[in-house]
């Protein structure tokens, strides 16, 4: 990947500052560098950033949207690597887009709370033309028809299923963020993980009453 700085020297100032406070982000945090910081990274004046973004909030925005790209990326590249059309490779591939959702958060931890604090995903919804397609949403839908197509999932489970997945999966890697005391170690975290998508799959199957 090229660096900041490279993509500045090539013309293209604001992927270049989106990837020095992306960088800022992994390196320091959300809340401790400012616009001057990523200026200064890419070797601009403070004033050239305002060519592209009016505050650090819309630069978080565009982090985020950027984020979220690099995630969409990651679930579908899984989902595409699990083949099969068997109910044992339906699940994988579920099994799949979760995992990578739960191990770019692992791996991304402060990109993660940027994506889905104030200035990512709120601003974002308020504005569809910036969200990244496919959406979370669209890649679980996916993974789920697919389970409906195996007969695992009943077609009546179907409707609004991806966001109770989303719903799941997140809560468990907000946990693991935020430090709570649920799982320790990276192998449990891995065990845990498996187990809560075995859950989530059985829960989707299991008749009602």
């Amino acid at each position: 990947m090229p660096s900041a700085k490279s993509a500045y020297h090539h013309g293209d100032l604001r992927n270049a500052l989106i990837e020095a406070a992306t960088a800022l982000v992994r390196e320091r945090g959300a809340e401790r560098f400012s616009l001057r910081d990523a200026a200064r990274s890419v070797g601009v004046s403070a004033n050239a950033t305002y060519r592209h973004f009016d505050s650090k909030s819309a630069l978080l925005s565009a982090v985020a949207a950027a984020g979220f790209v690099k995630l969409s990326h990651r679930m579908t590249k899984k989902l595409a690597a699990s083949r099969g059309s068997d109910a044992g490779a339906a699940v994988e591939r579920f099994k799949a887009a979760g995992r990578a959702y739960a191990e770019f958060a692992v791996e991304n931890p402060d990109l993660f709370r940027v994506m889905f604090g104030t200035s990512g995903i709120c601003r974002l919804l308020s504005n569809p033309l910036a969200v990244p397609s496919p959406t979370l949403p669209e890649i679980l839908g996916g993974a789920l028809d697919d389970l409906v197509r195996a007969g695992i999932v009943p077609e009546a489970r179907r409707s609004g299923a991806e966001i109770k997945v989303w719903t799941v999966l997140h809560g468990f890697v907000c946990l693991l963020l935020d430090g709570a005391d649920v799982v320790s170690t990276p192998a449990q975290v891995a065990a845990t993980l498996e187990e809560l998508l075995d859950f989530t799959v059985a829960g989707l199957g299991a008749p009602r009453g």
